[in-house]
């Protein structure tokens, strides 16, 4: 088993891909640290064999080294851009990832850091909108057509019996839909989902383009996600 602990600045992040790593059988998180004297005691504590690491922990990097060094722990650095001196070349790192990698490379970089080996990934070319909004541009990669198509009736104020209508399906499969989407932006309902979408641009641009037109909505007056009463369920 691939002990990892992932530390990163940003919730919906860490949520997001803790997530995914969860899926696989091989890697356990043990800790999900917010700040560098979180992160330490974490370290002392569970001995990872990997440590996720957001660059906005780097001005704390030597005392990381300190920890990590003695029990061998393999840094793999997240840059949200490409930097021209590698933390990686110059020995403060074992491994360094753009932060808008895919899931797959994600997973066979802690493999592969876990094993002893060197991970360097920060050649691959990242469109304007990674550039601009790399946590938004990254979910929106992992979320499928019907379920952006559905994020955007949600932010238009649809519920779900609205919603299975006009995407001819049934109102139990949007529900199932709906966690697989609260899953993957780390949201807990709706409210948050739409104000999600609200402040990451990659996604709001997603599902504005697969928005019904004004004319094929009810007469009957929706209220928008954010004007309804805070709900905790995904009805």
């Amino acid at each position: 088993m691939i002990n990892v602990i992932l530390a990163d600045h940003q919730r919906i992040f860490r949520v997001g891909l803790a997530t995914a790593l969860a899926a696989e059988e091989d890697i356990r998180i043990v800790g999900q640290p917010q700040s560098i004297s979180q992160l330490l005691r974490r370290l002392e504590i569970f001995q990872p064999h990997v440590l996720v690491l957001s660059s906005a922990f780097m001005g704390g990097i030597d005392e990381i080294r300190l920890s990590c060094d003695p029990q061998q722990t393999a840094i793999l650095l997240l840059e949200d851009r490409h930097e021209k001196e590698s933390p990686l070349v110059s020995g403060e790192v074992q491994g360094v990832l753009q932060r808008s990698a895919d899931e797959t490379t994600m997973v066979r970089s802690i493999r592969q850091l876990a094993l002893g080996g060197k991970v360097f990934c920060l050649v691959r070319k990242t469109t304007p909108e990674a550039d601009l909004d790399p946590v938004g541009y990254r979910v929106r990669q992992r979320m499928t057509p019907h379920e952006l198509r559905i994020i955007g009736f949600v932010v238009q104020g649809f519920r779900n019996r609205e919603i299975a209508a006009r995407t001819g399906t049934t109102e139990h499969a949007i529900k199932q839909s709906m966690r697989r989407i609260f899953d993957k932006t780390g949201v807990f309902d709706r409210l948050e989902l739409a104000l999600y979408v609200v402040h990451h641009r990659a996604l709001r641009e997603a599902t504005r383009e697969l928005r019904p037109l004004p004319e094929l909505r009810e007469a009957a007056v929706v209220r928008p996600a954010w004007e309804a009463p805070r709900r905790t369920s995904v009805n």
